[in-house]
C-alpha cells in the first residue's frame, strides 16, 4: 500500500473509530434502483464522459483532484465536501452521457421507470441523493470515502506479460533519445509559410483596455473551485494564446471535429481552438488550470514506416494559475497523453525529480506573460517554442474562435448525438500502430486520442496528466 493511501487510511479511519464504527446507511434512498439502472444504460451504450464512476454509488463520481483531499488527508476539508465535489461530477457525466443516448434508449427507460422528462428526473432524483449522503454521519461518510481507490490507467496485466522490468529499460533509452530530439528542435522551426490565429477577442491582447482579468473577487467553492461560469469563460479568454502552425496546409489547420454519416470527419473552414478549466494542487493550495486544445485532421505519415501516424490530432496547452492568478508553469500533452513537456517561467524554482524507475521530464525556459504565442511544428504538431505573445505581427491577421471543450462531448449524428469517444474514452478512429509495440509499458491503447481524465504521461514509470500534484512530484519548488 502507498504511504500516502496508508495515511488517508489513518485518517479516515480514526474519524470512524472516534465516533463509532457503523456501515454506512444502507436504505436506499426513494429513486436509487432507477438511477442505477440509469448509470448502467448510461455506461454501456455511451461510455464515460466525465469523472469515474463508483461501483454501488451512481449519484458519485471520483476525479484525481477531488481523490487528492483524500490522499492527502487535509484535516480542513470535511468529508462530506468531497462528497458533494462527487456528486456535481456524477450529475454533470449523467447530463452529458444522456444526450448522447440513442433516442430509442431513451424513450424506453422513460417509459419503463414512467419517468415525463430525464432533466426532472435527474434533478428530483439527485437532489434525494444528495439529501440521502448529508445525513448520513461523519464516520459513515469517512467509512465511504475510504473504500475508494485512485484510478489507475495503467494495465498491470500488459506490464507482467511484456516482462516490463526487462523491457522498460530498452524503452527508457528511446525516451531519452526522442527527449533529445525534441530539445534540439525547440525553437528551431524553420518551415514556411506559417499559420498565425490570434483569438477573435484581440482586444484582451491589450492589458490596458481591461485593467484586472476579473473586477470581482473570484468565487470559489471549499475546494478552491470557480463557481461562477462567467469568471470561468473570462479568465479562459483573459490567456488565450497566439498560435503560430508550420505550413499553411490542411494537416496543419486547426478545425472543428464533426460527424458525416459514421465517420468522424475534421471541419477545416474556420480556425477553431477548445479551452476547458481544470484544477491541481500546489503547496497546498487549489491551482487553476487553462487548457488549450487545438485540433488537427492528422498526424500525416513521414515515413512508410511512421507508426505515430494516423487519423485526428489534438494538442493541449495548459497554463497553471496560482488562486492570486500567478502564472506558475505551463505545461503541454497531444491527446494521447505523448510527450510531455514542462515549461517553466524562468524565475520559477525548479530541482528535476529524479527516481529509479521513472523517466526524466523534457524541460524548457521561458519568458512567462499573460499572452502566449505558442509555436507548433508541422505534420507532428509539437510545441518548438513558447514566448509572449505579440500584439502587431501581421501573421496574426487572422482570427480564431474560442469554443467550450465540452462542446466536444455531444455533436449531431444522424437523428441523435454523439461524442468525438468511443464507449471506452478513446477518439473515434484515432487507433496507432504504436499499439503494437508499446503495451509492454502498461499505457492503455498507446497512440490513441483520449478524454480528459485518461492521460497516462509516462511510459516508463507513472504520471498522469491530471495528477493533482503533478507540478511538485516533477520538481516545481
Amino acid at each position: 500500500m502507498k504511504i500516502r493511501q496508508f495515511c488517508s487510511w489513518l485518517f479516515f479511519g480514526g474519524i470512524l473509530l472516534l465516533q463509532g464504527c457503523s456501515s454506512y446507511q444502507t436504505e436506499p434512498y426513494a429513486c436509487a434502483d432507477s438511477l442505477a439502472a440509469l448509470d448502467r444504460l448510461l455506461e454501456k451504450h455511451v461510455g464515460t464522459l466525465h469523472a469515474t464512476r463508483i461501483k454501488g454509488h451512481p449519484a458519485l463520481r471520483s476525479q484525481r483532484f477531488t481523490y487528492s483531499f483524500i490522499e492527502q488527508a487535509d484535516p480542513s476539508i470535511e468529508p462530506a465536501t468531497i462528497v458533494s465535489a462527487m456528486q456535481q461530477s456524477a450529475q454533470l457525466g449523467l447530463r452529458l452521457e444522456w444526450q448522447n443516448l440513442n433516442p430509442t434508449l431513451q424513450q424506453q427507460w422513460l417509459a419503463r421507470y414512467q419517468q415525463d422528462d430525464f432533466a426532472d428526473f435527474a434533478n428530483n432524483c439527485l437532489s434525494k441523493a444528495k439529501l440521502h449522503y448529508s445525513q448520513a454521519s461523519a464516520s459513515s461518510t469517512a467509512a465511504l470515502l475510504a473504500q475508494l481507490t485512485a484510478e489507475d490507467d495503467y494495465s498491470t496485466a500488459a506490464k507482467i506479460f511484456g516482462l516490463y522490468p526487462l523491457s522498460s529499460q530498452l524503452f527508457a533509452r528511446a525516451v531519452v533519445d526522442e527527449q533529445d530530439h525534441l530539445k534540439q528542435t525547440w525553437l528551431a522551426a524553420s518551415q514556411q509559410p506559417y499559420s498565425g490565429f490570434a483569438p477573435q477577442q484581440a482586444r484582451l491582447l491589450v492589458p490596458e483596455e481591461l485593467g484586472l482579468p476579473l473586477s470581482d473577487p473570484l468565487l470559489l467553492d471549499s475546494l478552491g473551485r470557480i463557481t461562477d461560469a462567467a469568471q470561468v469563460e473570462r479568465l479562459l479568454r483573459w490567456h488565450a494564446p497566439q498560435w503560430l502552425v508550420e505550413q499553411a496546409d490542411q494537416n496543419n489547420l486547426p478545425g472543428k471535429p464533426l460527424w458525416q454519416q459514421q465517420h468522424l470527419a475534421v471541419d477545416l473552414s474556420e480556425a477553431l481552438s477548445y479551452s476547458k478549466i481544470s484544477y491541481g494542487r500546489f503547496k497546498q493550495q487549489t491551482t487553476i488550470q487553462l487548457n488549450y486544445i487545438l485540433w488537427f485532421k492528422q498526424r500525416p505519415k513521414l515515413n512508410n514506416l511512421d507508426w505515430v501516424a494516423g487519423q485526428h490530432d489534438a494538442l493541449v496547452f495548459r497554463i497553471h494559475l496560482s488562486p492570486e492568478l500567478n502564472i506558475i508553469a505551463y505545461d503541454s500533452i497531444h491527446l494521447c497523453g505523448c510527450w510531455y513537456t514542462l515549461m517553466l517561467p524562468s524565475q520559477q524554482s525548479y530541482i528535476a525529480a529524479e527516481q529509479v524507475g521513472q523517466e526524466p521530464v523534457l524541460m524548457h525556459r521561458v519568458k512567462a506573460a499573460r499572452n502566449m504565442r505558442v509555436s507548433v511544428s508541422a505534420d507532428t504538431h509539437q510545441i518548438v517554442g513558447l514566448s509572449p505573445a505579440s500584439l502587431s505581427d501581421a501573421l496574426f491577421q487572422q482570427r480564431y474562435q474560442l469554443l467550450p471543450w465540452q462542446s466536444l462531448l455531444s455533436l449531431p449524428r444522424g437523428e441523435g448525438q454523439s461524442s468525438v469517444f468511443d464507449n471506452n474514452g478513446y477518439v473515434f478512429g484515432s487507433q496507432r500502430l504504436e499499439r503494437w509495440f508499446f503495451w509492454p509499458m502498461g499505457v492503455k491503447q498507446p497512440g490513441s486520442l483520449r478524454r480528459f481524465g485518461d492521460h497516462a504521461i509516462s511510459f516508463i514509470g507513472e504520471r498522469y496528466f491530471d495528477q493533482a500534484d503533478l507540478l511538485q512530484a516533477l520538481g516545481v519548488q
